[in-house]
């Protein structure tokens, strides 16, 4: 990757059900290029074109919030 090419890290993680997912760097490979920023909840992360979409709570959090 060139340096002058975007990307973000996501850090490691454990979802709702406890279980341990690794860190990945945004965009994946499988994904889409523009997919350069981390984003989700503490608990449930996922690559996206938005860098304001990341949220320091869990995702069930969202739920109870409707």
């Amino acid at each position: 990757m060139c340096e002058s090419e975007m990307s973000s890290d996501c850090e490691g993680y454990y979802t709702e059900a406890d279980v341990l997912v690794e860190g990945f760097t945004c965009p994946k490979a499988d994904s889409d290029a523009t997919a350069l920023f981390c984003c989700g909840f503490s608990d449930l992360k996922y690559c996206c074109d938005d860098p304001n979409s990341f949220f320091p709570y869990e995702y069930g959090y969202m739920w109870w919030l409707r």
